[in-house]
């Protein structure tokens, strides 16, 4: 793949995350934590490692304070796990797509709920299973059918092929 495709194919996926996530700040924020931004992790197994940069950069930069992001800078911290797992699930992406998109989730889940119980002094233990249902549902359930619908015809494979 060509250095300029991955660098605005990365670009444009971070673009639309930052969009959809603060679109939804109500949702995309705190306990409720239904990030439809998240529904793009689907694409990851598609689009390869440009969309594993975008989602880390997406992530980063829809996490900063001035953007809406509530936690303040101690929310920029999940960006490690995001870029982490987003590697995870492609490199799994012929095993188990859903299987990489769970764990993106779990991993998410606890990342953020570390950050909420320390930003404003909420139990980590009642924190972990509402954020993590929020984030699996936007990710691995919508993330899972985004990948089903886009990858069955075929397109991006075509396109990007499988790197």
């Amino acid at each position: 793949m060509k250095r300029s495709l991955i660098v605005a194919t990365a670009a444009v996926y971070a673009a639309m995350y930052v969009v959809l996530a603060v679109a939804f700040i109500p949702i995309s924020y705190g306990v409720v934590n239904f990030r439809v931004a998240n529904v793009l992790t689907g694409l990851i197994p598609l689009l390869g490692w440009p969309a594993v940069i975008g989602q880390a950069l997406g992530v980063f930069i829809a996490n900063q304070p001035a953007l809406g992001d509530p936690l303040g800078p101690i929310d920029l911290i999940n960006v490690i796990p995001s870029f982490l797992f987003a590697w995870v699930l492609w490199k799994l992406r012929r095993r188990s797509v859903f299987l990489g998109l769970t764990l993106y989730s779990v991993a998410l889940g606890v990342s953020v709920s570390l950050s909420l119980s320390y930003a404003f002094n909420l139990p980590f233990l009642v924190e972990v299973p509402q954020v993590t249902v929020g984030i699996f549902l936007a990710t691995a359930v919508l993330g899972y059918i985004l990948y089903k619908a886009v990858g069955r015809p075929g397109i991006l494979q075509r396109r990007f092929g499988n790197q």
